[in-house]
């Protein structure tokens, strides 16, 4: 995508004749100048030329594209890029092929994946036809925000192309992320694409992506955030068979890995979202105990604590007061020495809770 190097500059073109480039101002004495590259100064002198003449041509966008990449992270370019498309009235599926190759050239830029998410949202509208929320076609006449696709009310052939659009998205965020799995600004599209188009059968099949993610490595943070993601955001709703489900789920994650803070926040996650109590987790966390691997887990050592000490606040009873201390000693002494200071904290804070006699 990008020019070839011995290609002539735009600016040493005719067709830029015209244009009066406008130098950056540093002031009279510039404290620490930039060493910009003389490729990069001419080319944002044009730049500033053009956005101050707010110039609307195919020469404007080309040059917006010359910029963003230099510098993929220049938000004013990207912004003037989408207004640009919209005068123009560009065919929004070529734009889609350019941002393509920017993403996998330049992953981890929020402004190109911020930019994927305007065009695909505008593609989009044209899944459904009303006029009060969306146009047809895919050119960019009126690139806007549209509302949420409504899936299930679409026509089977509309469905359908819902179906394959969302596909080709989620496959291009998925080569993103197996590139690098806690890209934060692929993982962050790709919550925006299951949920911008509705209520479709890709809410499931991302349980199936998420688990093929934690198989492969069952300490991928991100996977864990995104599958609660899915649960607690899914057109299923939080029901309460999906939060015993995910219950047992994270039990059988733990029971390989306690070691892993993962699953344990995952599994307290849960449990508060669906306001059930820690003590419901007290017998599987008990009877870990018993595993020597498991019982140097500061996750579960902290989780007892935390069930320890709610039932303390709950029960006022000093048997739960005791065991909660016991645990914050086990930590600050035996499992987690490096936060002893935090740990002793916990424990003294015990001493406010009142027990019946």
């Amino acid at each position: 995508m990008e020019a070839e190097q011995d290609e002539v500059p735009f600016y040493e073109k005719p067709g830029w004749a015209d244009v009066v480039p406008i130098p950056q101002d540093d002031g009279p004495n510039p404290l620490v100048p930039i060493a910009y590259t003389k490729e990069y100064s001419t080319t944002m002198d044009y730049f500033r030329a053009i956005c101050r003449s707010e110039e609307q041509s195919e020469r404007a966008l080309e040059l917006t594209k010359i910029v963003i990449e230099l510098s993929p992270s220049h938000y004013t370019a990207w912004h003037c890029r989408q207004k640009l498309l919209k005068a123009l009235n560009k065919d929004l599926a070529k734009e889609l092929e350019w941002i393509q190759w920017m993403s996998s050239e330049n992953p981890k830029s929020y402004q190109t994946w911020h930019h994927r998410q305007v065009v695909v949202e505008h593609i989009a509208a044209s899944f459904f036809f009303s006029s009060s929320s969306a146009t047809t076609g895919t050119t960019a006449s009126s690139l806007t925000t549209t509302p949420t696709i409504p899936y299930q009310e679409l026509s089977e052939s509309q469905q359908k192309a819902a179906r394959d659009a969302v596909q080709v998205e989620l496959d291009c965020i998925a080569d993103a992320l197996a590139q690098d799995s806690k890209n934060y600004h692929a993982w962050s599209y790709r919550q925006w694409v299951l949920s911008h188009f509705g209520a479709g059968p890709w809410w499931e099949e991302e349980l199936q992506y998420i688990e093929e993610l934690l198989t492969a490595d069952i300490r991928n943070n991100s996977a864990w955030n995104q599958r609660f993601f899915v649960i607690s955001q899914g057109p299923s709703g939080f029901t309460e068979e999906i939060v015993q489900r995910e219950v047992e789920y994270a039990k059988t994650k733990i029971d390989k890995t306690p070691g892993n803070e993962s699953p344990w926040v995952y599994l307290v996650g849960v449990l508060n979202k669906a306001k059930h109590p820690l003590s419901e987790i007290k017998g599987f966390c008990e009877g870990l105990l018993a595993i020597p691997r498991a019982n140097f887990s500061p996750h579960l050592h902290s989780t007892l604590l935390d069930i320890y000490e709610e039932e303390a606040r709950e029960q006022k009873t000093v048997e739960s007061v005791n065991k909660a201390k016991e645990e914050a000693i086990m930590l600050a002494e035996k499992v987690d020495v490096i936060r002893s200071n935090y740990w002793s904290w916990r424990k003294n804070q015990l001493k406010g809770i009142a027990v019946d006699a």
